[in-house]
């Protein structure tokens, strides 16, 4: 039975249809949601800082990164309600994507993870193989990619 679905969000098109697909499987069995946003870490180093500071030139900046994962959320939320789901969980992270969604699954015990088949991956993810294809390999329970 499938009690607790975690839904990728990462805002592409694919990721949208994934949150309507885990909402009406949710809604339909009477399932728990969490809409689950990986925000990838940047870095650099303290000297790129400096520099990039003292040329004016912008930065990553964390604030903006949160701020944009909590809009992205509230909007996948939003979604989520429309289909129907009155009571719906949303968490972000910052960390390696597919790792986190499997880990953050482990300890939701979802016992599905539903995902969009591409997301807003860079060249590293079409080269090595995307998100869902490393949740798909990964994962201890069922997954579903959604186009």
């Amino acid at each position: 039975m499938i009690k607790k679905i975690l839904i990728a969000v990462d805002g592409s098109r694919h990721s949208n249809s994934s949150v309507r697909y885990g909402a009406e499987i949710a809604k339909a069995l009477g399932a728990e949601v969490l809409l689950y946003h990986v925000v990838k870490p940047y870095s650099l180093p303290d000297s790129l800082k400096a520099f990039a500071k003292s040329e004016h030139m912008a930065t990553f900046d964390p604030e903006l990164l949160r701020k944009g994962a909590e809009y992205l959320l509230s909007g996948a939320r939003d979604e989520a309600r429309k289909a129907g789901l009155k009571d719906v969980k949303i968490e972000t992270e910052e960390g390696p994507i597919a790792r986190s969604i499997i880990d953050r699954a482990k300890s939701f015990k979802a016992d599905m993870i539903v995902i969009g088949s591409r997301g807003m991956g860079d060249l590293e993810g079409m080269l090595r193989g995307g998100v869902s294809h490393r949740v798909e390999t990964l994962a201890k329970c069922p997954v579903l990619v959604v186009k």
